[in-house]
């Protein structure tokens, strides 16, 4: 039963990224470019949501203690780097690109391939990564500000969920958020309000059952499983149990959910090439291919040197007031924040042509 809802978990979160459109070129480089908030309020608002279930169960004394990610320095900046920048080029984390390849982009299926790709350099040079920073300590924000962890989490979430009000209050592209209104529910993106707070729901319930949501974790696991089928055992993963089983089953979840939305929303159709990412690199199949499928890797290489990606570092991570989720989520998302405005602001002299191949994206992705 606890396996079944790895899956079930995995499927409803896939379901979300693409009902939200958080699988979108567009939302993802927009948000790195500062050009478009939903998928940033989207992450902001799921973590704020554990993070705010997290401090009122500790309070309550309920007992329900999310897992600690460890602090192991220099890993977390060599990890991060990898990530933000595969990130950054393919506009993908390993939650989005299986979700992304899933609802039709079937280009996008060599980035999965990449993901398996990056989780086995990671085996390969696991005897190496596995001691950069040394021994991991584990360190969070309460314990740094002698705080009781149930007050700090119940501020940092409404911090967070303030930010991402604020953040759609300014945000230029919900627009056409707006004009998908018009469509009938099931065929229309959702906003990042509702999709954001089943995001941090299931994150809390992953906690409850006594697992932690991370598909880059995940993915490790399914490569572990799959390779056992062969005879082969990652030192990585030195056992096979109910646990590694539940996320395993949490990425290949994300798979069914985010076709079952697409589906439903009639948009599964032929890969179009989208304008920013043309813009970027090249219309030619070869070429985008090759980006894509190396930035699975890179970014599924980097997201296990250094301790999770988006869900597991950032979303999952962050509410539980993890030292190492803050050096990693703030690695990654500065480098690629980096990343994006050298691949786009470099190209323009002016920042208004950018704005304008984005516009033109948003309404072709």
């Amino acid at each position: 039963m606890k396996i079944l809802s790895g899956l079930i978990i995995g499927a409803l979160f896939g379901f979300m990224l693409h009902r939200g459109g958080i699988v979108r070129y567009s939302r993802i480089i927009g948000a790195l470019l500062l050009r478009d908030f939903k998928a940033m309020n989207f992450m902001f608002t799921g973590l704020a949501v554990a993070a705010l279930l997290y401090g009122i169960f500790d309070l309550m004394g309920l007992g329900i203690t999310p897992r600690i990610n460890g602090y192991f320095g220099i890993g977390h900046i060599i990890g991060g780097i990898l990530f933000g920048i595969g990130m950054a080029v393919a506009g993908l984390c390993p939650g989005t690109c299986a979700a992304r390849f899933s609802s039709g982009k079937l280009l996008v299926g060599v980035g999965v391939v990449g993901i398996f790709v990056g989780v086995f350099m990671y085996e390969r040079f696991f005897p190496v990564v596995s001691g950069l920073g040394g021994e991991p300590r584990f360190i969070t924000l309460s314990m740094v500000f002698d705080m009781r962890y149930g007050y700090l989490a119940i501020i940092f979430g409404i911090l967070f969920l303030s930010m991402s009000f604020f953040l759609s209050i300014i945000d230029k592209s919900r627009k056409f958020d707006e004009a998908e209104k018009e469509k009938p529910l099931l065929q229309r993106e959702w906003g990042w309000l509702p999709t954001g707070v089943i995001a941090g729901v299931l994150i809390f319930i992953s906690t409850a059952i006594g697992e932690y949501l991370s598909f880059a974790g995940g993915f490790l696991a399914l490569g572990a499983h799959i390779s056992s089928i062969f005879g082969y055992s990652f030192e990585s993963v030195p056992s096979l149990n109910e646990s590694t089983l539940w996320r395993a089953m949490l990425s290949f979840g994300v798979f069914p959910g985010a076709f079952l939305s697409s589906y439903l929303a009639k948009t599964i159709s032929q890969e179009k090439v989208t304008p920013l990412f043309q813009e970027a690199f090249s219309s030619k199949m070869a070429v985008r291919g090759f980006t894509i499928f190396a930035s699975g890797a890179l970014m599924t290489f980097g997201a296990l040197i250094g301790g999770g990606c988006t869900t597991g570092a950032f979303m999952s991570g962050w509410p539980t007031l993890s030292i190492g989720s803050f050096v990693m989520g703030g690695t990654f998302f500065a480098v690629a924040m980096a990343t994006a405005h050298i691949m786009y602001f470099g190209r323009y002299r002016l920042i208004g042509e950018v704005k304008e191949r984005f516009k033109l994206n948003l309404a072709n992705d």
